[in-house]
Parts: structure tokens; C-alpha cells; sequence
């Protein structure tokens, strides 16, 4: 099922025209042979065979995939983007009854084509398409693209003989004498944004063809198309490669998600959650905007966001909680404070979930002066239906004034009581890191607050906590220490810190360690795989090629290690990262978050200028997928359009859900956006 093909034979036919030095319409003549056109080895498959049993052309109208596409095609209205594959019904083609496979390609002047397949029990043909730049195509088909079964061999082989091509730009007739193999290689494991597949069937296409322009010989054209089909998913992955001349012309696409059978799997389709989560204007007045919070219920996500709006004449701000399905819809809303005018509300918040209720922590007006340092925390239950149970409670006083900046609480849930986390604006200054435990009946605090690190001559922060069913691991940043740089420590659940001398994961000493700049802006995630924790962070060592600005300039890549539930560093060094999540140099990278879905840890990110967002994976082994030295795209870039910044993920039980906030370029709009992510396979 060459989903694609006739991308490919839009490539060969742009290599073909230059290696011709024109060429287009009009018919054809005598080419190479002095013979008449001819064409053997095409025609439809075996009438008889087992049929698809292993729904590697999954055919029932309303499947749809949706691939990352990539191009360096000059002719191409976009050298990436979004392409959408559906079955969208049936057509008598040539005498058969055929599928209809439409494509939307945005890459592409005409926006997309329809292809026409005839599926029967002995296999899959290819009958033709709407795609005008194809003049290759309606001169060898039908062809087989897919014998059943599917298994490693050959599937086809077909042979064209001075096939009419058009004419050059002097009016002389181009004809082309063409070869093509189809065959299915091998079985193999592959990545794609979807998920990880362990039975893919790779296929190979190529084709070599040379075009006789007025009875001369033109320089060969090759080119080969790789596929890999899956049972019950169909087409995964393409690579298209062509060469003519000593250049070529290349494509590439990703499985992003698909609907097979009704039912929905990868990446969902991203939607507004909150269209007008800032109003125009409102940035300005209130500050900068913290990232949303989220947390997974067995069914659906609660996303936690700080909103800000200019509706009724001034600035007002409040906080408010999103229910949202597993479908990426909402299933209610509720606010979680009162608008005001203050313009000093804090921007941060966590939430976790119990099995009950949630528990939301979020900062709220300053407390103490000087403004915009010292922030209460408030405390809310909420129920699984989305309504307020207890709260707001105030259960600890915050401070900005920390390792990189505004340093958001973090929360966990041990099975018996939560755990938060934050830099406490009531112990010494510079601020501590204190834990305090709340308990799930009441959203009150369980217990006075206890420093987790609280020596005074150095700031901290940006806390990060996972629990692995005994103990929790706490992870932070430390500015100013010696060495600066990321901290780990175990804790028991009764609060009893495990390691008398904490994990130091991250050395971040750079070529200067004085001087204001986020030395350890590292922005730690930590997720859970039922073995081991997985750390992540922004690396800012040697990310940027003038290593004496890297660890001031907002310049990171990110890097990860696995951390066992003994405490011990099981990836790279302190000054060694141990697993490269991606390697790009003078690239500024802004919050990384994770979680632990469908066996793989989720990581996404924003990055760039403007600011989109890209995921990779991790796996418990500790390994990335090769073809993502600096993952993959989540959300694509559109920099006429808006900026995405300050992802969130949370983990479902068979999926999971991203947040972010997009900026609109031409004011401060801001919405806040939601993507499912659904369990890989069927």
C-alpha cells in the first residue's frame, strides 16, 4: 500500500525535466528505440489469496492518518507540515470498484489528490490518482503495490518502453524508458511519533529511468521509495530519495496518529481548551504567565491554568481548573479564586490526583512586602467530576527569589498522604527547600513543613518529585553551591530524608559561575517506569558553540539519566550526561516535562525562536530513537502564525495528555491548547 508513491513519481518527474532542460505537455514520440510505447509486468493482482487478513491496508471508510512530512523539494509551498491520509469512499476505476484514498497535503500547490486502489483477495493494486504533476503514473498502472499474504519477496516488477513524456522547451518529444521493482525486505522494530512498532514490514519501490530527448540519451534518473506497513495499521513510515545529475530530491514522513476502525491511536489532533486564556494586552499589565499543571484520573486530565483577561475594562486574573476527556475535549470547568485586580498574583501551580479527588496548589497574591516575591499558597480538592470539595486553604508562604527564577511547587501522591514541595519563603534566606505533607480528606497541611536542603548560602529550586510505591525522589536545583548544579536525595514517607549525602546528577560549573544568569536554570522532570526514575533536565553545558556564554545565554540541550530506587546514578557522570535527548548547539530551549506512557517515558519541550514544541521518547533501557537527535515535531512550526511555549504532560493509563500555551505573533493573545495521546496500537 504506497500510500505515497505518487510523491515519489513527482520527484523523478522534476529530476527527469531537468535533466531534460524542460519538458511538460504534449505528446510524445519515437524515443530511444524507434518503437511504439509499451509496458509489461503492470495489471491487477490475483484474483484469488487469503485476503488481508492482517489489515495492512486498513480500508474502511473514515480511517485516517496524519503524518510529520518533510521536504527539500524547491517547488514545495512549505518545506515541512502536517499531511492527513483518509479513506474517504469508493469509485468504479477501470472497470473495479475502487478505494478512494484522499491525501491533504499542504506541502503542495493544489492542497492534495486522491489515489485509487482495488483491493481484492489476492492483494492490492494501484489504479491511478487526481495529482496532475503525476505524469508517470497513468502510463504503467494498474500495478500490484501489496500481494496477500504479506510476507518478504517480491510483489511486482514492470518494465516501460518509450512512454510519451512530453516535449522539451524547443518542441521536441521526450520519451522515457522505465524500470520498476516492488518488494517486501525485511521485518523490523521502528519509531514514529505514534509510538514504537515491533512488526513493521519494510517495502522497497525503486525505479530507474532514463528520458531520450529528440532520440538522445539524457543522464539516468533513480529513485526509491521505503515504506513500512504494520498489521492493522497500515503505512507507518516513507523515505523518498531520488538522484539525477549529482542532486537530488528527497521526503520523508512520520506516522503522528490514525483512526483505524473508529478507533483512535498516537498523537490526537490538537484543540483550544481556552482561546483566550490571555486577552491582547494582558501580558504587558500582569507579568509573565505561568505554565498550566496537570494530572490523570483513570479517565480524564485536570489542567490547572492561571488566566488573565481584560473583558470587563481592567486587568484581571484568576485561576481556573479544565476537565478534559480522553478525547481532548472538556468535560467541565471551575474556577479555582476570584477575579482580581492584583497584579502581582503568582503564576505557579501543581496538581496531583489520589484516587478520589485532585489536589491543586497554586500561588496567589503576594503575601509580603516587596510585591512579587513572596507568594501564598492555596490548597483545593477537586473532585473527579471537576467541582471544588475543600479549599482554598493557605499551606505555605513561596518565594521567587531562587536558582533560575520563579520556581513552580511540585506535588506527589504516596497512597496515603501528598507531598509538596516548594522554596519556603519562612525558613532562611537565601530560601530553603521544604516538603510539606497534606492530607487527601481534608487539602490541609499534615504536619508543620521540613527542610529538605536549607544551608543559607546559596539559592535553590525548581523542585521535581516522583514516587516509586516506597520512597519518593526528590530532585532541585542549587545556585551558588559547590559544585552549582542539579540534587537528588530519597525520602521515606514519613519524611525522613534516606542519603546522608544527596546524588549530585548535574556538575553545571561552567567556564565562569559568577555574574547574573541562570547557571542552573536546569528545569528538572522526573517520571516513574516501575524500575528505575528517569531525570530530566535542560543541559547547558558546551550548548552553545562559545562555551563561555552557554550557561548564561538561555542556550540548552536536553539530557536525561536514570536513577534506580537505591539512589544510585545509573546514566553518564555528573559532568558526563548519560543519555543525549537531543544535540543542537545555540538553541534556546525553554521547560521540559515528562511522564511514563505506554511504556515509554514522554518527553516535550519548547525550543526555538519563535518557540514550538517537540517530544521524544525514552526507554527503560535508557535509549533514544536514532532518527530523533533532537526529537520530533509535536506541534510544527508557524511562525506567521504563534509561538508555543511551556508544554505539560501527564500520564493516563493508556495515554496521556499535552498542554501548552500559544502566543499569537501579532499581539499577547494567548491560548491554551490540549493534544491527546493515544495508546500506539490497536
Amino acid at each position: 500500500m504506497r500510500k505515497s508513491l505518487s510523491r515519489l513519481a513527482f520527484v523523478l518527474y522534476g529530476a527527469l525535466l531537468a535533466a531534460c532542460g524542460g519538458g511538460g505537455g504534449g505528446g510524445g514520440g519515437a524515443g530511444g528505440g524507434g518503437n511504439g510505447p509499451s509496458v509489461t509486468g503492470n495489471g491487477f493482482a490475483p484474483a484469488t489469496g487469503p485476503g488481508d487478513t492482517g489489515q495492512y491496508f486498513p480500508a474502511m471508510q473514515g480511517n485516517t492518518w496524519s503524518f510529520n512530512y518533510v521536504t527539500n523539494d524547491p517547488k514545495a509551498v512549505a518545506p515541512s507540515a502536517v499531511v492527513g491520509l483518509a479513506i474517504t469512499g469508493t469509485k468504479p476505476v477501470q472497470g473495479v470498484t475502487a478505494t478512494i484514498l484522499t491525501r491533504t497535503d499542504p506541502t503542495l500547490a493544489s492542497g492534495g489528490y486522491d489515489q485509487y486502489f482495488y483491493v481484492n483477495a489476492g492483494g492490492v493494486t494501484l489504479l491511478g490518482n487526481t495529482d496532475r504533476t503525476d505524469t508517470i503514473t497513468p502510463l504503467i498502472a494498474p500495478y500490484v503495490e501489496l500481494l496477500f499474504p504479506v510476507q518478504v519477496g517480491p510483489v511486482s516488477s514492470l518494465t516501460g518502453t518509450n512512454l510519451p513524456f512530453g516535449k522539451d522547451s524547443s518542441g521536441n518529444p521526450i520519451t522515457l524508458d522505465l524500470t520498476q521493482e516492488i518488494a517486501n525486505v525485511a521485518i523490523e522494530s521502528v519509531d514514529v511519533p505514534a509510538g514504537t512498532f515491533s512488526n513493521a514490514m519494510r517495502q522497497t519501490t525503486t525505479v530507474s529511468a532514463t528520458a531520450y530527448d529528440g532520440g538522445h540519451s539524457t543522464s539516468a534518473v533513480s529513485g526509491t521509495d521505503t515504506l513500512w506497513l504494520v498489521p492493522s495499521v497500515g503505512q507507518i513510515k516513507e523515505q523518498i530519495s531520488t538522484s539525477a545529475n549529482g542532486s537530488g530530491i528527497n521526503a520523508s514522513s512520520e506516522l503522528r496518529g490514525f483512526t483505524v476502525n473508529g478507533q483512535p491511536h498516537g498523537l490526537g489532533a490538537a484543540a483550544d481548551l481556552v482561546p483566550t486564556l490571555v486577552s491582547a494586552n494582558c501580558t504587558a499589565s500582569q507579568g509573565p504567565i505561568g505554565p498550566p499543571s496537570t494530572a490523570f484520573d483513570g479517565t480524564n486530565t485536570l489542567v490547572v491554568a492561571h488566566q488573565c483577561n481584560v473583558s470587563n475594562g481592567s486587568v484581571t486574573v484568576q485561576w481556573v481548573a479544565l476537565l478534559v476527556g480522553p478525547d481532548g475535549a472538556i468535560r467541565n470547568s471551575v474556577n479555582l479564586s476570584e477575579p482580581t485586580s492584583a497584579a502581582t498574583v503568582g503564576t505557579q501551580s501543581a496538581v496531583a490526583f489520589d484516587g478520589t479527588n485532585y489536589l491543586v496548589v497554586h500561588e496567589e497574591d503576594s503575601a509580603v512586602p516587596p510585591a512579587g516575591i513572596d507568594f501564598n499558597l492555596d490548597a483545593l480538592l477537586i473532585s473527579r467530576a471537576g467541582a471544588v470539595v475543600s479549599g482554598p486553604n493557605v499551606v505555605g508562604l513561596s518565594v521567587h527569589a531562587d536558582a533560575g527564577g520563579p520556581s513552580a511547587p511540585a506535588l506527589a501522591f504516596d497512597g496515603s498522604r501528598y507531598l509538596l514541595l516548594f522554596t519556603d519563603a519562612n525558613g532562611p534566606r537565601p530560601p530553603q527547600l521544604s516538603g510539606l505533607f497534606i492530607a487527601p480528606g481534608t487539602g490541609q497541611a499534615d504536619g508543620s513543613s521540613f527542610p529538605i536542603s536549607s544551608t543559607n548560602d546559596y539559592n535553590r529550586g525548581q523542585p521535581a518529585v516522583g514516587f516509586d510505591g516506597t520512597n519518593y525522589l526528590i530532585v532541585w536545583t542549587e545556585n551558588g553551591a559547590n559544585p552549582p548544579g542539579l540534587i537528588a536525595v530519597r525520602m521515606s514517607k514519613a519524611g525522613v530524608i534516606l542519603d546522608a549525602t544527596p546524588l549530585l546528577i548535574v556538575n553545571n560549573v561552567g567556564p565562569s559561575t559568577s555574574g547574573a544568569g541562570p547557571c542552573c536554570d536546569l528545569q528538572p522532570a522526573v517520571s516513574f517506569d516501575g524500575t528505575n526514575y528517569l531525570v530530566t533536565y535542560l543541559d547547558q553545558r558546551n550548548a552553545s558553540s562559545n562555551a563561555e556564554l552557554s550557561i548564561y545565554s538561555g542556550y540548552a540541550t536536553i539530557s536525561a539519566a536514570r536513577v534506580s530506587t537505591s539512589g544510585a546514578l545509573l546514566d553518564g557522570s555528573p559532568t558526563t550526561p548519560g543519555i543525549v535527548v537531543t544535540t543542537a548547539q545555540n538553541l534556546v530551549t525553554g521547560r521540559v516535562s515528562s511522564a511514563f506512557i505506554s511504556g515509554a517515558h514522554w518527553l516535550v519541550w519548547d525550543s526555538g525562536t519563535p518557540r514550538t514544541l517537540s517530544a521524544s521518547r525514552v526507554s527503560t533501557a535508557g535509549t533514544v530513537p536514532a532518527m530523533w537527535p533532537n526529537g520530533f515535531s509535536l506541534v510544527p512550526p508557524a511562525a506567521a502564525q504563534a509561538a508555543t511555549q511551556l508544554p505539560a504532560i501527564a500520564a493516563g493509563s493508556n495515554g496521556g495528555l499535552v498542554t501548552w500555551l500559544q502566543v499569537q505573533a501579532s499581539s499577547t493573545l494567548t491560548a491554551l491548547r490540549g493534544m491527546p495521546i493515544f495508546s500506539a496500537g490497536p
